[in-house]
């Protein structure tokens, strides 16, 4: 196992001697940033950047259930650099709220609700922008995940994940081996600015489903922003009259097994990460 960097320094060359590794056996035709709008993802941005990689984009997903701050955020601080595009899930969230009720809650309602808002999105998003329907064309996007997030993350998360229903789109966690302190750090030292959301929540806030935030924080994300807390109540009350549970409730009879485990940009709500035959652990 990769040993864990002491300065911030040793995590930057530590990142870049990975990337550059990926960046030579995949050879992508495309780098693209995917920002959440979390401090992880803008560390990772910022060191793109600073890296020098050609990053083509910044994507970020609308997945309809997020605070509206933090998309604020995305356009005010990202596109400057590269252009920064909308993965927008448009109104799925409702729709599928109303049709069958909320996701409800855990892992495999987790992973429903990322295949619905987050992954269809992103790989729509890059194949129209990217792939534009030319085969062969590699993507990579960079991701910011990191072992440190917790004990489970530090066993299974992967450096290198490929997309299995996408599979010329690699995922790569460019502060992989960094720490919480050490991002905190660097984007300190760069004058990175900070999502107000994730200073008042301590999350980036583009997605609250409810699969996977606990009442306490939803109390909290709506003493934030007012406007999503009487919108979220308004669908609850809707949704419980048509299907007897509300938001971050388990549905009645369970969830059905959901067909994609890979969940790159849920990185502070699930540890599952699909597994890769790319061994960079060095």
């Amino acid at each position: 196992m990769t040993q864990e960097p002491a300065t911030l320094e040793q995590a930057i060359d530590q990142s870049a001697a990975y990337v550059r590794l990926a960046i030579e056996w995949f050879d992508p035709t495309h780098i693209v940033t995917m920002v959440s709008g979390g401090n992880d993802s803008a560390a990772t941005h910022a060191l793109a950047v600073e890296l020098g990689l050609p990053v083509a984009m910044s994507i970020h997903g609308r997945t309809g259930c997020g605070l509206q701050a933090t998309e604020a955020h995305v356009e005010a601080n990202y596109g400057h650099d590269a252009p920064l595009v909308i993965a927008d899930a448009g109104r799925a969230y409702e729709e599928y709220v109303m049709r069958k009720g909320f996701f409800g809650k855990g892992t495999d309602a987790h992973k429903m609700a990322y295949h619905v808002l987050k992954a269809g999105p992103f790989r729509k998003t890059v194949s129209k922008e990217l792939r534009q329907g030319k085969r062969n064309t590699r993507v990579l996007l960079l991701n910011g995940a990191f072992r440190a997030e917790s004990p489970n993350r530090s066993k299974t998360l992967k450096r290198v994940s490929m997309d299995p229903a996408a599979p010329m789109n690699m995922w790569f966690n460019l502060i992989h081996d960094w720490t919480p302190e050490l991002r905190d750090k660097y984007l300190a030292s760069r004058n990175i600015p900070i999502n107000p959301v994730s200073k008042a929540l301590c999350r980036s806030g583009e997605c609250m489903c409810g699969t996977m935030q606990t009442a306490a924080q939803r109390i909290e994300a709506a003493a934030f922003d007012p406007t999503w807390g009487a919108w979220l109540d308004d669908l609850e009350a809707e949704a419980r009259a048509a299907h007897g549970f509300g938001w971050g409730e388990s549905k009645p009879r369970g969830t059905p097994k959901q067909p994609d485990l890979f969940m790159p940009m849920c990185s502070g709500c699930s540890v599952t990460v699909h597994p890769t035959n790319i061994d960079m652990e060095g």
